[in-house]
């Protein structure tokens, strides 16, 4: 019991990687001076919330890996629509730029929805999806599905 919550405590005081990054310019007094007595630092309290709606012309990270990879790629969106997620896709997974790419979003219940711009401009900074790639030679298209 004593080592679970001394481990609960050691990860209390620990800095998230976001404040890490932030603060690699301050010398470790600075560092310390940001930590409270609850050992939560002030600037996790300050951060938006990741749900906050991303301000428009903003440039969005997606990050996508096929079920069969170890490690997620990040996909750049500098607008939120669909031909912009089409292009990076295409960029990312080597599909030719005169192949048609049709994209797909498979929700936790199953069902597969074709996607439009409107449900692209849903996407928020640092959202996680994993991929398929399939290629319908009948039809000549790919088609890209986004796992929720």
């Amino acid at each position: 019991m004593y080592q679970y919550h001394q481990l609960l405590l050691d990860r209390e005081s620990k800095r998230s990687i976001s404040q890490a990054l932030t603060n690699t310019g301050s010398s470790p007094q600075e560092n310390a001076s940001h930590i409270n007595n609850t050992g939560l630092s002030d600037d996790h309290m300050d951060r938006p919330s990741k749900h906050a709606r991303i301000q428009s012309g903003r440039p969005v990270s997606v990050y996508v890996k096929k079920t069969e990879e170890r490690v997620y790629s990040a996909l750049c969106l500098s607008k939120l629509t669909l031909d912009c997620l089409k292009e990076e896709v295409a960029t990312k997974y080597a599909i030719p730029k005169n192949m048609p790419v049709k994209i797909y979003k498979r929700t936790r219940k199953g069902l597969l929805i074709h996607m439009d711009t409107r449900m692209v401009e849903q996407f928020q900074d640092e959202d996680d999806f994993l991929v398929e790639v399939n290629f319908q030679n009948k039809e000549g298209i790919f088609e890209v599905t986004f796992l929720y």
